[in-house]
């Protein structure tokens, strides 16, 4: 992969059979849940006229000229009306995904026996691209993820470049907002706009299937896109969250066709559709149970998430050479599938003897646990998922999608 990026737009470089075998359900996955999202979005705000020219074509029709326009000089006014007001619509509604613009033609580049490859560098401030390379174009948000967020607010705060003061001499920086703040900041800013983001795309009919740290960009609605991940950042009102990383998602209706999903259901008690005990029991709630499996695990995945995030950045070391618990996936995982055995109380108490954690420990047991059972909700959807399908609950589905 090759991330380059503008003022306003930021291209991706997919190059090699696998990686452009993903840009390919990067396109699929994104194009649909922007459909999906804008589809509702006019209809909420009953945009209708909007709706009617999108869904008769003459958005894609214009995008699909815009090529040949612009080698025969025609105007693309259209399309370039076209964009600016889906970035409009993106970005006054805070959508949590960043906008695919389209793909980049780069054959040109490549017939032209005279280009020269530094004339591309002087012009775009980047290497040329890769033969048999796919470009996709996005608009921009930074590149920021909740993974490089994920770090003690001591140790980024101490990472700031130095100010200088009038007379030459280095000024230190202030001191770090009240935990209260930070701690807001993280539960109403970042964490609800990851499970909001989740949820949009669940509400689309699609499944992720790849979500971890790396999958978030947390961003500004401002011009400096580092503002969302300084260590100083408490305002969630200028914050965005933004849901990447498509090229492992697929419909509902794809997943639950796939073999691979079936057995991982069946270790939790729910038949494959293609399983003889579906064709056996012909029982819709075997349909049901496999798509709210498919959400489940991205649930899963993002409870993990949750963990590395406060679990990091509200951790409050003493000094910045004051030793850390570990704090990777792998790590969260193991302790909590195999030390503690999906034990949320004993995990609770892990947590609990460490100093460090002290103040998340406390923020998570606030009102009667709140926070803890949130994350034994994402944790343990697939488990709880399971109890619904074995009890016969008609109704409890709706408990595990809705975390």
């Amino acid at each position: 992969f090759n991330i380059e990026y503008y003022d306003l737009i930021f291209n991706q470089e997919y190059s090699g059979e696998e990686a452009i075998s993903l840009a390919r359900a990067e396109t699929k996955g994104l194009g649909r849940l922007q459909s999906a999202w804008l589809k509702k979005n006019l209809e909420k705000n009953n945009k209708y006229d909007m709706l009617k020219t999108m869904e008769e074509g003459e958005w894609s029709q214009a995008a699909q000229r815009r090529y040949v326009d612009g080698l025969t000089d025609t105007p693309t006014q259209k399309d370039d009306e076209n964009l600016i007001t889906l970035l409009e619509l993106l970005s006054s509604q805070k959508a949590q995904f960043a906008a695919f613009l389209g793909e980049m033609n780069i054959m040109d580049y490549f017939d032209d026996e005279t280009m020269n490859p530094n004339e591309w560098y002087k012009s775009l401030g980047v290497k040329p691209p890769q033969p048999g390379s796919v470009w996709l174009v996005y608009d921009y948000h930074g590149l920021n993820t909740a993974a490089s967020y994920a770090v003690p607010s001591l140790f980024k705060r101490s990472k700031l470049p130095p100010k200088r003061g009038p007379f030459g001499g280095i000024i230190e920086a202030p001191p770090l907002p009240p935990f209260k703040e930070r701690a807001r900041y993280m539960v109403q800013g970042v964490l609800k706009g990851m499970v909001s983001a989740v949820a949009t795309a669940h509400e689309a009919g699609i499944v992720h299937r790849s979500i971890g740290r790396n999958s978030f960009m947390l961003s500004s609605v401002g011009q400096d896109k580092r503002e969302a991940t300084s260590p100083y950042a408490v305002v969630t009102a200028r914050l965005r969250v933004i849901l990447s990383d498509w090229g492992f998602s697929a419909t509902l209706v794809e997943a639950v066709q796939e073999k691979e999903l079936g057995v991982r259901s069946r270790m939790f008690g729910i038949p494959a559709l293609d399983s003889y005990e579906n064709q056996k029991a012909m029982d819709d709630r075997i349909s049901v149970a496999a798509e709210e499996f498919a959400k489940a695990e991205d649930l899963n995945a993002l409870g993990f998430s949750f963990l590395a995030m406060l679990f990091t950045t509200l951790a409050e070391p003493v000094t910045l050479t004051a030793p850390m618990p570990a704090t990777d996936d792998d790590s969260w995982q193991r302790l909590f599938a195999e030390i503690f055995e999906k034990d949320m109380e004993q995990f609770r108490d892990y947590c609990s003897n460490e100093e460090v954690w002290d103040s998340v420990v406390e923020l998570l047991d606030r009102d009667d646990g709140a926070g803890w059972d949130l994350l034994g909700d994402l944790l343990l959807a697939r488990e709880r998922l399971s109890e619904w399908f074995k009890d016969g609950d008609e109704e409890g589905v709706e408990v595990v999608s809705a975390a």
